[in-house]
């Protein structure tokens, strides 16, 4: 038993009881945890107003069960917690404060499984990714690694520069606009030295890393091929 109140799940779906108050449910979880967070340590976390508190559970907004269905996970104090699309329902404000909780519990040394579809999110805070296609598992590994592993870089310069990219080597899906023209090259370092001999100056080049987003999404096309 002392191992299961080590951990807390968080499903999907809020389930919250109708008819109770938020500070009704918040003293129900303290009950049944004997090591349980303080309600100065449980508002900290949640900080909803008085008014919020004594509020009915179905009366709160999506964000706000949301977040009131999370610290009540942390309430027994669990060193494991698994997390299905956390964030789902949640407005901006209730979201970054989410996270903030998130930081605050990596920092302890918690362990935190969660699943999301929101990419931003995953790179941001993730220390190691599983990405999953139709059910099984490709990849094992760290937004760092993945970003290692695909060097492929964004370039941005002046559209005067046109004549001179296309005759690059290395470089792929040139794309001109009106003002700038962009290319991909997995060959920043040695293009460098040649933009500079044209003339290109550092204010002049914008350097943009593959999103996270592509990346997974091309490993999940390699997938199906």
């Amino acid at each position: 038993m002392a191992n299961k109140r080590k951990i807390a799940v968080l499903l999907q779906e809020n389930v919250l009881p109708k008819g109770l108050k938020a500070i009704e449910l918040i003293h129900f979880f303290q009950t049944i945890h004997p090591d349980s967070l303080t309600l100065e340590e449980i508002q900290g976390l949640l900080q909803f107003s008085t008014s919020q508190l004594q509020q009915f559970t179905e009366k709160l907004s999506g964000g706000q069960k949301r977040l009131l269905a999370f610290v009540l996970c942390l309430i027994g104090k669990p060193s494991l917690l698994f997390l299905d699309e956390p964030t789902a329902g949640m407005d901006t404000s209730t979201r970054q404060r989410f996270w903030q909780i998130i930081q605050k519990l990596k920092n302890e040394g918690k362990t935190i499984f969660y699943t999301s579809h929101y990419i931003e999110e995953v790179e941001h805070t993730a220390d190691r990714i599983l990405l999953l296609h139709q059910g099984k598992l490709i990849q094992d590994t760290t937004p760092y690694a993945i970003r290692n592993a695909h060097m492929n870089k964004l370039v941005t310069l002046p559209i005067r520069f046109l004549s001179f990219v296309r005759s690059l080597e290395s470089i792929s899906q040139i794309v001109e606009g009106i003002e700038t023209v962009q290319f991909e090259t997995t060959q920043l370092e040695k293009i460098w030295p040649q933009l500079q001999q044209a003339g290109c100056r550092i204010t002049d080049v914008e350097i943009q890393n593959q999103s996270l987003l592509n990346i997974l999404f091309a490993m999940t096309e390699e997938e199906k091929q």
